[in-house]
């Protein structure tokens, strides 16, 4: 009995190394080395980003130029195109700092992975400004928020921004301006006289536009086409101008011309008659002169439009840029004789 006992012991202990050993293989390929966790955090990683991307639509879609607002009169223009939900929410993570055209910029990541561009220097009351109201005239805008001061973490490296971002990150007088992962950004500069749009009355209106709020800078590197769905689900190419910061100034050439000037802007002409069917714009700038004249029943559709703005709704998009009491009655007193004077040029 003695010997069957041992002889049952030794085999009970060899099962239950083979168990244990089986259960060490098991456990070993259920708990992944760290070097594997990594590699599988990393593609988990890229699949998101890719995934995150491919939002945008990749495929051409219909040009588009404007579209019709309804009842202008209810829009509300402090957010514009945005929304209460939408504003950049902090704290803010620097992303890198944007070298792109001439003002400083820099990249960050709002507390919901929303992507923003800052911007910063003059410019940054007039494109809000304008964004109102050329987005309430039924075209599109890029959404933006004036933000009279924040603060951004993890900020280094800086070149021309560093005159306005501190060395703690703070900054004061930034536009946030939105890159959204569903938009694409086309890269292409479409130019006035060469678009889909060529003689359309949306093109003269925009053209008004231009010359209503004294934007000189309308060169075609600042014309832009943004890839979007629409609520169709149809991929529409929205042709837009895209830099709006060289308003509200006076329109000139390079060493006369300025921004966001109020006596200059009160003092500029806006139209010089009607000639041949034809109303002449007072436009000196980098549009194409081409659209220094539109014509008459274009513009009197476009002033059927921006008619409808009320002085509260022009006067709130200058209060949301950041404008002063004063800017805020200035501006809006110029922006209401310029539309009069184009109602009586056209006749309505």
């Amino acid at each position: 009995m003695s010997h069957r006992h041992n002889r049952f012991l030794a085999l009970f202990a060899l099962a239950l190394l083979v168990c244990l050993s089986l259960a060490g293989v098991a456990s070993t390929s259920v708990s992944a080395s760290p070097q594997k966790k990594d590699k599988e955090a990393k593609e988990t990683k890229k699949d998101k980003k890719a995934k995150k991307a491919s939002n945008a639509p990749t495929a051409p879609g219909t040009p588009k130029l404007w579209e019709d607002r309804g009842n202008i009169a209810s829009l509300n223009l402090v957010y514009g195109i945005g929304n209460p939900e939408g504003m950049p929410k902090p704290p803010f993570q620097f992303d890198k700092e944007d070298v792109t055209g001439t003002n400083p910029k820099i990249k960050v990541i709002d507390a919901n992975g929303i992507k923003w561009n800052i911007k910063f220097d003059e410019e940054v009351h007039a494109e809000v400004a304008a964004s109102r109201i050329v987005w309430a005239c039924g075209y599109m805008v890029e959404e933006s928020y004036f933000m009279p001061s924040g603060k951004v973490n993890g900020v280094t490296g800086l070149g021309r921004a560093k005159k306005f971002v501190g060395s703690d990150g703070s900054f004061t007088n930034g536009m946030f301006e939105k890159r959204p992962d569903d938009i694409a950004r086309r890269a292409i500069n479409w130019d006035w006289t060469s678009n889909p749009f060529n003689g359309s009355k949306e093109l003269s209106g925009l053209a008004i536009l231009n010359a209503l709020l004294n934007n000189w800078d309308a060169k075609t590197t600042n014309n832009n086409v943004l890839g979007m769905f629409d609520d169709d689900g149809k991929v529409i190419d929205w042709y837009l101008v895209a830099d709006w910061g060289g308003a509200f100034g006076k329109m000139g050439g390079f060493m006369s011309h300025t921004k966001w000037d109020l006596a200059d802007y009160q003092k500029q002409a806006f139209l010089d008659g009607v000639s041949g069917g034809q109303l002449k714009l007072h436009y000196s700038g980098k549009m194409s002169s081409n659209m220094k004249s539109v014509p008459l029943e274009h513009a009197r559709w476009f002033a059927g439009i921006i008619g409808q703005l009320t002085d509260a709704q022009i006067q709130d998009a200058f209060k949301t840029a950041g404008a002063s009491p004063a800017e805020v009655e200035g501006f809006s007193r110029r922006i209401r004789q310029k539309i009069n004077e184009l109602k009586s040029a056209v006749g309505r």
